[in-house]
């Protein structure tokens, strides 16, 4: 049997009683993107559950206002709503097989421990590898336009490429980056950067 999944193509997964949600018709939304990076290895029998390296499927970025940064991450950068939009947390789909969870800060400290805002930014950098100088342009210009601040402008850098740096509603720092020298194969493998 053939289930949506919301953070990429359809994948086949077979009904059975097994409790493992890979392999089981049941899938609860969130276990299922923490997990789906792995089960979609095993699907295509890259690894096996004792071997399989780990996989980020989930970025977790703890914000302020749930509304005020779908609304950002969705109308303003162009990301896609992978559920509609829950007062505490939503989900947008951040790349093949990645999800971005915008979670109420205050909420987040029941799994997380003892997590907040400073008056400092996180130490935590998003970055947008883009295919050519203007496209640094472009994503710059375009978050300034949904309400990001700007922290470094569009410069040309001493490695040959260039790069520009934004803050999000609550101070995440992203980076719009055209590196000539970053490469990635047709398996997906980063030969350079």
């Amino acid at each position: 049997m053939t289930y949506p999944n919301s953070l990429g193509p359809l994948v086949k997964t077979p009904r059975t009683n097994s409790a493992n949600p890979c392999t089981s018709g049941t899938r609860k939304f969130v276990e299922s993107s923490i997990i789906h990076g792995f089960c979609y290895l095993r699907s295509l029998g890259l690894c096996h559950e004792q071997t399989c390296s780990p996989v980020i499927s989930a970025i977790t970025l703890g914000v302020r206002d749930v509304r005020i940064s779908t609304k950002f991450y969705t109308e303003g950068l162009g990301f896609e709503l992978v559920q509609p939009a829950h007062p505490e947390i939503a989900f947008v789909r951040a790349g093949y097989g990645l999800m971005l969870a915008l979670w109420d800060v205050k909420q987040m400290p029941s799994e997380y421990g003892n997590v907040g805002h400073s008056k400092m930014a996180p130490p935590l950098s998003l970055g947008h590898n883009v295919h050519s100088d203007n496209e640094v342009d472009h994503h710059y210009r375009r978050a300034l336009d949904a309400g990001a601040s700007s922290i470094s402008e569009p410069t040309v850098q001493p490695w040959g490429g260039k790069s520009a740096c934004v803050a999000d509603p609550d101070g995440f720092r992203w980076d719009f980056v055209h590196n000539p020298s970053f490469v990635i194969d047709a398996n997906g493998h980063i030969s350079s950067v």
